[in-house]
């Protein structure tokens, strides 16, 4: 039964970090960098928190860990592992607990990730047009043809926000260095 209380909340807050439905033609790229291109070693654990309007805020436990080889992911629920991502920057590995929701691909993961985390000049290098990433001292936003697809905020020391302007929700990251996972890792060296 305790299986069933868990596995509901996280199937519609995992449901919810996936991005808007949209044409293919009009899908955001996935980012899909290799490892090594953060430029550090890091790990962190991370708190993400959705918030749907008119709906509770729903959390979940990351741990994420990136050196030159991999960028490991594990997911919890009230200390349940939910599941286990592992990108080498040629393929994946993935062990998802059978409530993970099929509408949340690791690769939007992923690329999320990378947009908000990874350095700005390695994101815009790997955008094509008609594609491209604004930054400010504040965030970034990804955009097509002047329309923003996706937002990243910096909050602070220590999270973020990543926001889809077409969807109900907004997805904060707390993570130790906010933005700069090797602010993080260079503090722990």
């Amino acid at each position: 039964m305790v299986h069933g209380l868990w596995s509901v909340p996280l199937v519609v807050l995992l449901a919810a970090c996936a991005s808007p439905a949209t044409p293919d033609a009009t899908r955001s790229p996935l980012l899909a960098l290799a490892p090594s291109t953060l430029g550090c070693e890091a790990a962190v654990q991370q708190r993400l928190t959705v918030e749907l309007p008119g709906r509770p805020a729903l959390q979940l436990e990351a741990l994420l860990e990136v050196d030159a080889e991999a960028v490991r992911l594990a997911f919890f629920v009230m200390g349940q592992g939910m599941g286990r991502m592992v990108w080498d920057g040629r393929q994946w590995d993935k062990h998802l607990s059978r409530h993970w929701p099929v509408q949340l691909a690791p690769e939007q993961v992923l690329s999320d990730l990378q947009l908000a985390f990874w350095p700005l000049q390695v994101v815009r290098q790997a955008i094509a047009a008609p594609w491209q990433v604004e930054a400010s001292a504040t965030g970034r936003s990804l955009l097509r043809d002047g329309k923003e697809h996706v937002r990243v905020q910096f909050l602070g020391r220590s999270a973020v926000e990543i926001i889809y302007p077409e969807g109900p929700f907004t997805l904060r990251v707390e993570s130790p260095g906010g933005f700069n996972l090797c602010a993080t890792a260079q503090e722990s060296s």
